[in-house]
């Protein structure tokens, strides 16, 4: 944009704030000046007219103070989404204006400005939130039987969450509010998101466990500037216990406690309590999904390398494999892993555990890759990376005005054993390293050793944090480029 440009005038009877996002320099005046309106208004006086009255016209004047802003912005640069991004609307440069109040001649100031607190507590109060988690007899029989001879809340818990799951199915629409209603949800086993979760929170204190709705605003609907009951259009439900908060989301079925489907992770939200009050609510995992690669492979003094690979992942990464992969069928899921490992052949496929969601998600195969090493002359020159390098930063901007979202905080390992092929030995081999990214929010260790044989690789890639500020972007960047350098290292075997 090259130039924008508000003029705004506000009487002095309005009170506004003012809520600024973004990274954009505005260009922001304000000033004040006395105004004068005429104004004409007829009164009533006692006389010949209908039922004893006339009117009169009257006129004058009404003097006031107006407050003038004027912002502009000038050669505003296009804001283009790059990697780990999670809603770029939430980081445009806006300015919203808040009425907080009005202060009208001859009246009492009148508030409008309210709290997180506030907006929780009207939401809750209403009958299409709050009112659906006193309902209860639809249920009765059925948690009464499953949670009969069950003391312990964790039991409790988890029978009932799972219990929801398999009972409701989620129509994929969003709401803090019921559609139908939960016993209308219940009895045709289909509901909104506030349905199926008010659901539970309701079944679970009726067993007793200390149980509460949490409203969230998810990531496409971006994070609300001011208290406002729009900032929210979702609802979890969270147990407290006497170590924390456990979060709970029956609309997707292959969500554990504390693993929450990708879009309800928004940073926090606001869990609202019977008696009216509410806490903020972080929603960002705090234990670190693991995904495991490990390889055994031989390599042929043709180029070629085979072998076996067996991946197991964890928590969110196993949630999302369960969500997004587990839907293909065999053969189209077999030509995507094929060719996100660059046109692999692979062969004698397993997977375990993809229906039994407490156990991590545990995938093993044969692989066989035609040019995986490079030869020239009389040298063999391979990556112990094998399949598994980047090559590519996927930060390319110079600089970035907004963070850097990995989701939650993660890590990837691999452990990689290559038979040094016979007739050869290893000439050079990369050296090892260790990396850090400031304040600890991540690091990469990459350590490579030879004995029995064998090049053993144990390279390991750490994520701390779910979010790092883009002051960090610089740092970010040029930890990717040495990564990617290291990883691009090759061992070269000569003949003996």
């Amino acid at each position: 944009v090259n130039f924008s440009e508000v003029h705004l005038s506000i009487p002095e009877y309005f009170i506004f704030k003012t809520h600024s996002r973004g990274y954009f320099p505005l260009e922001f005046n304000q000033t004040n000046k006395n105004r004068s309106i005429s104004v004409t208004w007829r009164e009533e006086q006692s006389g010949q007219g209908v039922a004893g009255f006339r009117t009169k016209a009257r006129s004058g004047s009404w003097d006031f103070t107006e407050t003038n802003y004027h912002i502009k912005a000038k050669n505003v640069p296009s804001m283009k989404g790059e990697n780990y991004t999670n809603n770029i609307n939430n980081y445009r440069t806006a300015l919203k204006f808040e009425l907080t109040g009005t202060r009208f001649p001859n009246s009492n100031f009148k508030s409008y400005s309210s709290s997180w607190e506030s907006v929780a507590k009207t939401i809750y109060e209403s009958e299409g939130f709050g009112g659906e988690l006193n309902k209860n007899s639809y249920f009765k029989d059925e948690i009464d039987e499953l949670i009969d001879g069950v003391s312990g809340t964790a039991e409790k818990t988890a029978r009932i969450f799972n219990f929801v799951k398999s009972h409701m199915n989620w129509n994929s629409y969003y709401g803090k509010y019921v559609d139908g209603g939960v016993r209308k949800a219940y009895k045709e086993k289909t509901g909104n998101v506030a349905e199926i979760n008010l659901m539970l929170t309701s079944m679970l204190r009726y067993a007793g466990v200390d149980a509460n709705p949490v409203l969230v605003s998810t990531k496409k609907n971006g994070i609300p500037l001011f208290p406002t009951n729009e900032g929210f259009n979702y609802v979890i439900s969270a147990v407290e216990v006497q170590d924390g908060v456990i979060l709970l989301d029956a609309t997707e079925k292959f969500s554990l406690p504390n693993i929450l489907p990708e879009r309800a992770m928004n940073w926090a939200g606001r869990l609202v309590r019977k008696d009216g009050s509410s806490a903020q609510i972080e929603l960002t995992p705090g234990r670190k999904t693991k995904e495991i690669f490990m390889v055994e492979a031989e390599i042929s003094a043709e180029g070629s390398a085979e072998g076996k690979l067996r991946m197991q992942c964890t928590d969110q990464m196993a949630l999302y494999f369960r969500q997004k992969l587990m839907p293909l069928d065999n053969e189209k899921y077999m030509e995507v892993l094929e060719n996100h490992y660059n046109d692999i052949e692979i062969s004698d496929y397993e997977i375990k555990n993809e229906k039994d969601i407490a156990k991590p998600i545990v995938e093993s195969y044969k692989f066989y890759k035609e040019d995986a090493v490079e030869l020239i002359g009389d040298k063999l020159y391979l990556n112990p990376m094998l399949l598994f390098a980047e090559n590519e930063n996927p930060f390319k901007a110079e600089k970035r005005e907004y963070p850097i979202d990995f989701k939650y905080p993660n890590q990837r390992r691999y452990m990689i054993n290559i038979k040094v092929p016979e007739g050869y030995k290893i000439e050079s081999m990369p050296k090892s390293i260790s990396m850090q990214l400031p304040e600890k929010m991540g690091g990469f260790k990459f350590n490579i050793s030879e004995g029995g044989g064998k090049v053993q690789l144990m390279a390991i890639k750490d994520i701390n944090v779910p979010l790092i500020p883009s002051t960090y972007y610089g740092a970010l960047k040029e930890y990717y480029n040495q990564m990617i350098t290291k990883e691009s290292e090759k061992i070269v075997f000569s003949k003996i």
